[in-house]
């Protein structure tokens, strides 16, 4: 909510006029302090603008008392599987942005930075389904873009939030600060959280298929804990009126360690082949940073007209151990094994930027070049032989351009551009001769054409052709080997995977807000893990494979309605039927099935600054690979704030699943030679409690670079 005061006056000194004259008479004007108007209305929380969609966190009040990953659930387009990752469009494959450039923190896992990150930080949340050709390529389904907090102010301002949740997850804090003085204006933010897994059972069936059949059954219990970390700030500082210098700089940090007991037994005939108990610790930790610098020129002539040249560089690395110890043996030789990995990246990129306004219309163009390297050292050793080591040396050149126009009228909104990028790949390993080299070409043209109808409605409609690079987290061959029964690794002969997407959507906004978009896209190339029986070593192995292609057909909406002042209902959700086609152990393999996740939410105005709302979560069964799927879940939570301190300071607490203290997540695997079951309990009942301050005030907004580097390229 927000007011407006309006004033029954144009100047302060006239509010009370005093009258000397000797002839007053009953009807003579008197002195009268004019009374303030105050006038009440809901600020809007989703806007459509004609490449993108903008949800606002400052406009949804239970951002005080949420993390980010939370409140996505409500955002257009976006959803939350029953593993907790964030989907875009059903899709893992997008890219996150912060501030409108690449952060290294969403690299490697971004759900556990989004639960860090608390929600009251963030201003808006910018959905872009048909990215327009100033940004590179890499997301099949598009870019998430998170803006935080602008205040508009000569001095400061800034935010504070603290939080604990239990039994499972943990305390968390974060915040966001903003200060200008003259020409130089800084702003920061930044935030640690920490996750416990309490103790919960796990059990895996597997059943290959033979002439006597073999049963792998495995029991046992784990438990974890991971903390992480982010810092961000931006600097600027306005030369003069036409030339502006600005900065950015990012780090964070993550570590995590954990405890496995398992009893594992391979039965064939009713008879027990192999069998072992492993007890297994594992540590892993890592960061990352990157670090920019962009200079603005605005022309003379044309405040719209300007260029800008950008520097960006970028690192981050991760290191992986684990360690276990085999006893009460039946036919297993290996009393112990270990496995290291260290991984390194470093990335430096150069972009310049030209932008010109025209009477009708405006042109953009650019070029860019992006230098990365990625390194690995690994080790394998079983402690009854000599250690297994080697080393993964990539390296990596994309050099881009693009030029786009931008043609607006009062009913009609036209965006289109073409983006051509080249790509060399070269890889090689210490324990082999043999290197890799490979180069790709891809034209990646972006249209988006926007019909305003009256009313706040619009229509609009996008076609895209999308990439995706795999990172060195799918290039890296190291072999992990954490559940003997089970390897996966990457494949450093990787190709991009290429789609082409088509959006027809429409948008409604009133005192009822709503919504839709129907989507096709068709892709090839696509890689994704393929799962194997070997049947000599009686395990699977998990391999990264460009065998997939097909399409997908969705269907995601929105409607949020105020039926009060004092009431609000929201729903959010999406469905995506997918047809794909691959091959595992040289046997084909199709795929023709539904996924949805649907968001209904409702939240509710007391008087004294109370406010109740709560949420239902339904996730139907989801495909986690070619050959993998999740079941179901359903998921309810309840939760309640306080204006301790009107605008300033709010308690909020809620509770998540209460009647359901476990949930238990199944991934059923399957091909040809084998069926295997997984299933983990996972904490599902938590109580959360959070605090949250807002201080100071900004007059003016520290000055952004209108163009600078996003290197959304790689994922």
């Amino acid at each position: 909510m927000y007011k407006l005061l309006l004033y029954l006056a144009c100047s302060i000194p006239l509010l009370h006029v005093s009258l000397t004259s000797q002839a007053q008479t009953a009807d003579t004007l008197r002195s009268r302090g004019l009374k303030t108007v105050t006038v009440t209305g809901q600020k809007p929380l989703i806007r459509q603008e004609v490449d993108r969609l903008i949800y606002d966190l400052q406009a949804d009040p239970d951002s005080k008392g949420s993390n980010l990953l939370e409140i996505m659930r409500k955002v257009p387009f976006l959803s939350v599987d029953a593993s907790g990752n964030l989907l875009l469009k059903g899709n893992s494959s997008y890219k996150v942005l912060i501030n409108g450039k690449e952060s290294g923190m969403f690299e490697r896992d971004p759900a556990m930075v989004l639960r860090t990150i608390p929600a009251s930080t963030i201003q808006h949340i910018e959905v872009i389904t048909t990215p327009p050709s100033k940004y590179d390529g890499e997301g099949l389904t598009g870019i998430i873009n998170i803006v935080t907090i602008r205040r508009k102010a000569d001095g400061y301002n800034g935010t504070i939030n603290i939080s604990e949740r239990f039994p499972a997850n943990g305390p968390g804090a974060g915040g966001s600060f903003a200060m200008k003085e003259g020409n130089l204006g800084i702003s920061v933010y930044g935030g640690a959280g920490y996750d416990r897994r309490p103790h919960a059972r796990n059990d895996m069936q597997r059943t290959a298929y033979a002439k006597v059949p073999i049963t792998l059954l495995q029991e046992g219990d784990r438990h974890n804990h991971r903390s992480n970390g982010y810092f961000g700030t931006e600097l600027s500082y306005a030369v003069d009126t036409l030339h502006l210098l600005t900065a950015q700089f990012n780090f964070n940090a993550y570590g995590g360690a954990g405890e496995d007991q398992l009893l594992s037994r391979m039965i064939s005939g009713g008879n027990v082949n192999q069998q072992y108990a492993m007890h297994s610790s594992n540590n892993n930790h890592g960061n990352g940073m990157d670090a920019g610098i962009n200079y603005q020129i605005t022309s003379p002539e044309h405040k719209n007209n300007l260029i800008t040249f950008s520097y960006r560089y970028a690192t981050n690395g991760r290191k992986q151990a684990y360690e276990q110890q085999f006893t009460a043996t039946i036919n297993y030789d290996i009393s112990g094994y270990l496995q290291d990995n260290d991984e390194q990246f470093r990335e430096h990129t150069l972009q310049a930027d030209y932008v010109r306004t025209f009477r009708y219309f405006s042109m953009e163009a650019g070029v860019k070049g992006i230098w990365r390297s990625n390194y690995s050292d690994y080790l394998n050793a079983y402690l009854s032989a000599d250690p297994v080591s080697n080393g993964f040396d990539g390296q990596q050149r994309v050099f881009s351009v693009y030029n786009a126009y931008t043609f607006s009228s009062k009913h009609w909104d036209l965006k289109a551009g073409l983006r051509a990028e080249q790509t060399f790949m070269e890889a090689s390993w210490q324990s082999d001769s043999v290197r890799l080299h490979k180069q790709f070409l891809n034209l990646i043209p972006s249209v988006v054409i926007n019909r305003k109808l009256g009313n706040n409605s619009s229509l609009n409609l996008g076609i895209s052709r999308r990439l995706k690079r795999p990172n060195i987290y799918k290039l890296n061959p190291f072999k992990d080997r954490s559940n003997p029964s089970q390897e996966s690794s990457g494949n450093p002969a990787l190709r991009p995977t290429l789609t082409t997407n088509v959006q027809l959507g429409y948008s409604w906004s009133g005192n009822l807000s709503f919504n839709a978009a129907v989507s096709y896209a068709f892709l090839n190339n696509m890689f994704m893990e393929i799962t194997s029986y070997d049947t000599a070593r009686n395990i699977t192995t998990t391999s990264i494979e460009n065998n997939v292609r097909g399409s997908g057909l969705g269907f995601d909406y929105t409607i949020n309605y105020p039926v009060t002042k004092w009431l609000n209902l929201g729903i959010n959700g999406n469905a995506v039927y997918l047809s794909l086609d691959g091959a595992s152990n040289a046997a084909p393999i199709a795929l023709h099935r539904w996924n949805y996740a649907i968001n209904g939410n409702a939240s509710v105005r007391l008087n004294k600054g109370w406010k109740l709302n709560t949420s239902l979560n339904i996730t139907g069964r989801n495909q986690a690979s070619l050959q993998a799927t999740n079941n179901a879940v359903t998921a309810i939570t309840i939760g309640g704030s306080k204006d301790l301190i009107k605008d300033k300071l709010t308690c909020s607490a809620g509770i998540s699943n209460p009647f359901q203290a476990y949930r238990q997540n199944r991934t059923a695997l399957s091909d040809k030679l084998f069926t295997q079951y997984n299933n983990t309990q996972e904490y599902f009942r938590t109580v959360n409690v959070s605090i949250n301050y807002n201080f100071g005030r900004l007059k003016q907004a520290i000055q952004k670079n209108r163009r600078g580097i996003r290197n959304d390229d790689g994922n």
